[in-house]
């Protein structure tokens, strides 16, 4: 008896704690056009006993709906703490994601890659050249290049993500992005019934890589939503481009 009555007093500052943060409830919603489509509506709600659960609302490929799912209490507190931290500058965001790319692996040059016209030095030419090229501050500049402007990422592809926040006595938020790039980086935070075009085009960019990260953990595994978000595109992308101008070794320092 005594035992259980300790179990129950170890949990309970558990369950306050986490009740306390007040219900809560998060729409994700994500359209892509293209050669294809996807249109996503997930539903995140955290109840006033802190218990949180997800469905999805909406599945343009006609799945059937999914029962109720409760979330860890971890991965709606990671949400909240990137949604009420500062953004980072877009510096310190590519800073950030430039150092959780692997420069070994993106140095693991295919030797059986060919172009047209042929290449112009040979492989150990291009591996080396390679080397030199893809340096730490050759890395940064690299994914300060792909964030640059508003050029897009993909030959055919129309992406759109909003994130409505509601949380008990604070003003109900969204963050939105229309970003082709990683991440979906930058996003764009206005407060809801405010989602316009003018809105939009004078809010300005957030960069909260972390705001990315903590979708992942809110979404299936599998999904296209949460695939949006996957860590190693940027990095086959940059690794691509590499191999290709290595097969010149004649442009780069």
């Amino acid at each position: 008896m005594k035992a259980w009555f300790l179990v129950v007093v170890a949990l309970c500052p558990a369950a306050m704690a986490a009740a306390a943060d007040g219900p809560m409830r998060i729409d994700v919603a994500y359209e892509w056009s293209g050669w294809g489509g996807v249109s996503e509506h997930w539903r995140i709600e955290r109840d006033v006993r802190g218990i949180t659960t997800r469905v999805r609302v909406t599945d343009s490929a006609g799945n059937q709906e999914l029962p109720k799912q409760v979330l860890p209490a971890a991965a709606v507190e990671a949400f909240e703490a990137a949604i009420g931290a500062a953004p980072l500058s877009k510096e310190a965001a590519i800073s950030l994601i430039a150092a959780r790319l692997d420069r070994a692996a993106m140095l693991e040059l295919d030797p059986k890659l060919r172009s047209v016209p042929p290449a112009s030095c040979t492989f150990a030419d291009q591996q080396a050249w390679a080397r030199r090229t893809l340096t730490v501050q050759g890395l940064h500049q690299r994914v300060r290049q792909h964030f640059k402007g508003e050029g897009v990422a993909w030959t055919d592809d129309y992406p759109v993500m909003s994130v409505t926040v509601r949380r008990q006595g604070r003003p109900d938020v969204v963050f939105l992005s229309r970003s082709q790039k990683a991440l979906m980086l930058p996003w764009k935070h206005v407060p809801i019934g405010q989602v316009n075009q003018q809105a939009l085009a004078l809010a300005p960019d957030q960069w909260r890589p972390a705001l990315s990260d903590a979708l992942t953990r809110l979404l299936p595994e599998g999904e296209a939503t949460r695939a949006r978000f996957r860590s190693n595109w940027l990095q086959h992308r940059l690794k691509q481009e590499l191999a290709l101008e290595a097969l010149k070794c004649t442009t780069g320092p």
